[in-house]
């Protein structure tokens, strides 16, 4: 389970990036929320690319949600397989697949809470999905950004 934590840098490394009246209040991962910025540091091939949401741009955090692909797989499998005995079986089985497979069906479509966006005035395209934050494990770090800001999480 810790493999889909994303790796945090400890405060120190980060250190680097802030002001001189700047201080680290939280990190997830590669985001890291000063008392004036959401800083997010990307390290490839020893090189550090970093990116900055100051607080005074951020219009909004919104809970993305994503459908469960394989759950409406699942269900929509079942469903059929239930069509498909409907007669050579006591009736009673295949529509109890059936029921099953179409509520397994609807429950993956309503889905889960998948990453949070933040976003900013101005921020469109690439820039925005550059501010998706994993929403697994996320919740400490967004409450801090929420409380500097006074910017509630809101449901997409």
């Amino acid at each position: 389970m810790a493999a889909l934590l994303p790796q945090t840098k400890p405060p120190e490394e980060v250190s680097r990036y802030l002001g001189a009246d700047e201080r680290l209040v939280s990190s997830f991962g590669p985001y890291h929320a000063t008392s004036r910025r959401v800083i997010l540091v990307i390290e490839r091939r020893g090189a550090a690319r970093v990116h900055e949401l100051p607080y005074t741009i951020l219009e909004s955090i919104t809970e993305v949600r994503a459908s469960d692909h394989k759950r409406m797989m699942l269900g929509a499998a079942i469903a059929v397989c239930g069509l498909l005995t409907l007669f050579a079986w006591y009736l009673i089985v295949p529509v109890i697949a059936i029921t099953v497979g179409i509520v397994t069906l609807f429950h993956g479509s309503v889905g889960r809470p998948a990453y949070y966006q933040l976003k900013g005035r101005g921020i469109e395209g690439k820039d925005l999905r550059r501010w998706q934050v994993r929403h697994y494990g996320a919740g400490s770090f967004i409450a801090s950004i929420s409380a500097i800001t006074g910017v509630e999480p809101s449901t997409a």
